[in-house]
């Protein structure tokens, strides 16, 4: 069975850091991996909301620099992708149940790359067939204007096994 791969849209970063958070919680409950590749500001709100958590089992990454690694003229270069996401996730396996929370395909978004950010997604799913992980990302609503009409909210959508509404 495909490890869950769920996408999480969200109206403010309370809704999302209290959502992401519980996430986190329940990998370390699981005494799992947790890779966390998220920007600047939302890996120090997690941290912060984390303190008490084992520090340790929780990798975080930039996102915008991990994105940096394998994009090639602003499309994301496969073979770049999986070896550089590859061993993240095999070292992290090492530890136990391996669970990521993800924004580089919504920083790709917000750039206006929105082919770039979809392809990132099926990318994960390719990757989802080589590696045992489950895989949370977030997209924030205001990058979806008239998301009922919109084509590439709905491949958003698809790209994922299990899709959580705003709150």
């Amino acid at each position: 069975m495909t490890p869950p791969h769920a996408v999480q849209f969200y109206n403010d970063d309370v809704f999302l850091i209290d959502t992401v958070s519980a996430f986190i919680t329940a990998g370390l409950k699981e005494n799992g991996a947790i890779i966390v590749i998220a920007t600047a500001q939302h890996r120090e709100e997690f941290r912060n909301t984390l303190q008490a958590a084992s520090t340790s089992s929780i990798t975080y990454i930039d996102a915008v620099e991990l994105l940096s690694t394998f994009m090639v003229d602003d499309w994301p270069n496969e073979t770049r992708f999986i070896s550089t996401v590859g061993p993240l996730l095999q070292r992290a396996s090492l530890k136990g149940p391996v669970r990521i929370f993800g924004e580089m395909a919504a920083v790709l978004w917000a750039e206006g790359k929105t082919r770039a950010a979809i392809r990132l997604e099926e990318l994960g799913n390719e990757l989802a067939s080589q590696h045992a992980f489950s895989l949370l990302c977030a997209y924030p609503m205001s990058g979806f204007p008239d998301q009922k009409n919109n084509l590439s909210f709905l491949q958003v959508c698809r790209a994922h096994t299990h899709v959580h509404p705003a709150q």
